[in-house]
């Protein structure tokens, strides 16, 4: 007689059963793990480096390098007059995921403000899905609070983006941060309708001019400086400066440019490796100009916005 035994039918059915069981909870713990761990692809990006020289990554190609040289040189200049901020400039493609989680972690790497002060400013643009972020550290929301943030924000970057105008609000956003960080609200006047497109306009003009003039000072500066440490090289050739000496010279002739200054990278030298933060530029603050210096305190301050 054929066939299989009804006992065994019964078994073999059960056992079935359990197999299917068995891999429909492997696949939900599976998936539960996917979700836990996030290897779903719900990560933000990685962290890219800082950038090599200056405060500025334009990582997503906005600005021209002009337009960049420009940005870098006010911020150098801001750091090297006040220490009650630090701010860094960031433009990403594609941040993926929450652009203010990876805006905290960007400026927590990259040590943005100075170490134990907690006075770093991290300003992320993710072009890609047309968001802001102003990351701000515990310290410097004493005097640029969260609603100091919002405002730059919603008044400067997302409308000069909205307008493809990345130089201007990035400019104007770093001019307002230091100027809150420091104290200074900016000054609310009486809107006039009539006088809008003249004002306007003037204001382009004054920014304009004045970036271009801030520019046009530090390349003379720049030339000034190179010259002074090309005769000294010449007038002894063991004299080698690093890479590093030889901006921290440029640095120290931009902000010293009277009769007692050092104008003799010689003469310079032995001084600067005795007092670095006094022979290398500034007058208080971060001599070297630079935002990244151990700086931390990044527990999710700030303003976030879209355009």
């Amino acid at each position: 007689m054929s066939g299989t035994p009804p006992g065994f039918r019964m078994v073999e059915g059960s056992t079935m059963k359990l197999v299917r069981s068995a891999g429909r909870t492997a696949g939900a713990t599976a998936l539960l793990l996917l979700v836990i761990t996030g290897c779903g692809g719900g990560g933000t990006a990685p962290v890219p480096e800082p950038p090599a020289q200056g405060n500025v990554l334009d990582a997503a190609d906005v600005l021209t390098a002009a337009q960049e040289q420009e940005l870098n040189v006010l911020l150098d200049q801001q750091n090297a007059r006040t220490d009650a901020a630090r701010v860094a400039v960031l433009t990403v493609e594609d941040a993926r995921g929450s652009i203010e989680d990876f805006a905290r972690s960007v400026a927590t790497d990259w040590g943005v403000g100075d170490d134990g002060a907690e006075n770093g400013v991290l300003v992320v643009a993710d072009t890609a899905e047309r968001e802001l972020r102003i990351e701000a550290a515990d310290g410097v929301r004493e005097t640029f609070s969260d609603d100091d943030a919002e405002e730059v924000i919603e008044d400067v970057l997302e409308p000069a983006f909205a307008d493809e105008e990345y130089a201007r609000g990035l400019t104007e956003a770093v001019g307002q941060i230091y100027g809150y960080a420091q104290g200074q609200d900016p000054v609310e006047e009486p809107f006039d309708w009539v006088l809008f497109g003249w004002v306007a306009g003037g204001i382009a003009v004054l920014l304009g001019g004045i970036v271009w003039l801030l520019a046009a000072d530090s390349r003379r500066r720049r030339i000034i400086a190179d010259e002074e440490l090309r005769a000294a090289e010449q007038a002894d050739p063991d004299l080698r400066l690093t890479d590093e000496q030889r901006d921290a010279y440029r640095k120290y002739r931009y902000s010293k440019r009277g009769d007692d200054a050092v104008s003799n990278p010689a003469v310079w030298l032995p001084l600067y490796a005795a007092n670095p933060g006094l022979y290398s530029g500034g007058t208080g603050g971060n001599a070297s100009g630079s935002s990244f210096n151990g700086g931390g305190g990044f527990s999710g301050g700030g303003a976030s916005g879209s355009y």
